[in-house]
């Protein structure tokens, strides 16, 4: 039998300083998550991967004072290592308070790959030497494998402002068909064409239509081709859901679980619901910054649904900015560039097709078949022009185990990341027959209600309620500044170490 290693017996230090580490923090206690956003802004991630790399970076830096040697970060641990420490007085005091010195960050030089694959190896035995467990394939590649490469969203045409609400961009595209097919008929730039027999230019146009609607309206990615740091946090998943009001179902369930908010109890069918109590007992501590807007939101009589929901407007405009970025999510504003191409395409033909049919106007030509050609080549034109989906294939594979998950009925209540992503996904149906929100499902899905109906009521305006997810200025809870940060890596990890002295 085996001697323990010297690494086996630290396992017990290990969880004491990740303990203290998790207290210390990266952010201050009113910017809540501000480093993991300005990661996941910096390499268009989710904001759930870039919780995810930083509890890694966490568990790194633990090994570079238990392992007793040199230990090397993956490529995505060391972007957060990076991160770190450019935020030069916050790193120098955070090593000073938990290690009592400073930890120096060690770039690999110029012909010791060898060295660091080697150090490398060693680092993810020493980890699971640590914490009992092998560190996740997804943030810390396998020794000889590449690093997950990041799905780059492919680039799109941006929707004038003007005509993003409604089919007011197909309306804009049929309206222009028909009146530069009509002018240009009259200045016979086009007349060269009228020479194409009917039927061959029939067959042709058909066949260019035909090429057009394949061309804009394939499918994109394949599931299987998107990438594998695909990972939400509740609060994205509440945005596919339903954004800012969805968002701030979840916000208000979490802090009533902590027992900040006080659930309301139950309550007639008629009448207006008061607010929501705020227990001023219970220290504000926030772990979301859609958690501190809404309290943020709430007054001295209670936090009102509604409010909660506008205070997370801006919120929600980030979170599908990040979602976008990522690639998961698609852009509502833009025109994936195949539908863009195809939409021009199809108004040029359709310029042609006006222009021949203006033409043959008061002459024996038969144009009924050029006319219902037309009209088809519209409709496809008019489908082209959509908005695009929220969701696509590739959200919708991320989604679809987390919903499988939300939806199951547990015997005990749901708890921590189970209950958000509980109500995320499946809203106030997580928080009925459980005595701790009592109420608490009839209030926000009540004022949902209300605002859906609102909306629908002010149908073609912008805002309608002003709780729409698709509005809002972006949220300052991360910090300004474009993002970077070098690629410090090889095939089975970054080429940094630290520690081990």
């Amino acid at each position: 039998m085996n001697a323990p290693s010297h690494v086996d017996a630290l396992a017990p230090s290990a969880a004491d300083l990740l303990r203290r580490i998790e207290a210390h923090g990266f952010d201050s206690p009113d910017e809540p998550l501000a480093f993991e956003s300005r990661l996941a802004d910096d390499h268009g991630w989710t904001l759930g991967y870039a919780l995810a790399v930083v509890e890694e970076y966490r568990r790194f830096l633990v090994l570079t004072q238990v392992a007793g040697q040199a230990v090397s970060p993956s490529p995505d641990v060391d972007e957060a290592w990076h991160l770190h420490l450019t935020r030069t007085a916050h790193y120098e005091a955070f090593c000073t308070a938990v290690f009592g010195r400073f930890l120096h960050h060690a770039p690999a030089r110029a012909g010791e790959g060898s060295k660091h694959r080697d150090m490398y190896a060693a680092t993810l035995e020493a980890y699971r030497a640590a914490f009992g467990c092998s560190a996740p394939a997804v943030i810390w590649p396998r020794p000889g494998q590449p690093a997950a490469r990041q799905a780059v969203p492919l680039p799109g045409w941006t929707v004038p402002w003007s005509l993003r609400r409604g089919n007011q961009l197909g309306l804009a595209v049929l309206l222009l068909a028909i009146v530069a097919g009509a002018l240009l008929d009259r200045t016979g730039v086009l007349h060269p064409l009228q020479r194409i027999g009917p039927f061959e230019f029939l067959a042709g146009a058909a066949l260019v239509m035909l090429g057009l609607g394949w061309w804009g309206l394939r499918p994109g990615v394949p599931p299987a081709q998107s990438t594998v740091r695909d990972r939400l946090e509740p609060y994205e998943a509440a945005w596919f859901s339903g954004g800012a009001p969805r968002m701030a179902m979840t916000a208000v369930a979490a802090l009533t679980e902590r027992g900040l908010l006080l659930a309301p109890g139950k309550a007639g069918d008629r009448g207006a619901r008061p607010p929501i109590a705020v227990n001023r007992s219970v220290e504000p501590r926030c772990v979301h910054p859609a958690e501190a807007a809404c309290l943020a939101a709430a007054t001295d009589a209670g936090l009102r649904f509604t409010d909660a929901c506008n205070a997370l407007r801006p919120l929600a405009a980030e979170v599908e900015r990040r979602l976008v970025a990522a690639g998961i999510a698609a852009d509502t504003a833009a025109l994936p560039r195949p539908r863009a191409q195809a939409l021009l395409g199809m108004l040029v033909l359709l310029v042609v097709e006006v222009a021949r049919i203006v033409h043959a106007f008061g002459t024996p030509h038969r144009i009924g078949f050029l006319v219902l050609l037309t009209l088809a080549g519209m409709g496809l034109a008019w489908a082209l022009a959509r908005r695009p989906a929220r969701t696509s294939a590739r959200s919708e594979r991320v989604l679809r185990p987390l919903r499988l998950a939300a939806g199951s009925h547990a015997k005990a209540p749901r708890t921590g990341q189970a209950l958000a992503f509980g109500v995320a996904l499946i809203g106030g149906t997580a928080l009925a027959g459980d005595l701790r929100f009592a109420g608490m499902d009839q209030q926000v899905d009540a004022a949902v209600a209300g605002m859906a109906l609102r909306q629908r009521k002010g149908a073609g305006k912008d805002d309608g309620s002003g709780c729409s997810s698709s509005c809002g200025s972006s949220c300052g809870s991360s910090d300004a500044g474009s993002g970077g940060g070098s690629s410090c890596g090889s095939s089975c990890g970054s080429g940094c170490g630290g520690g081990g002295d």
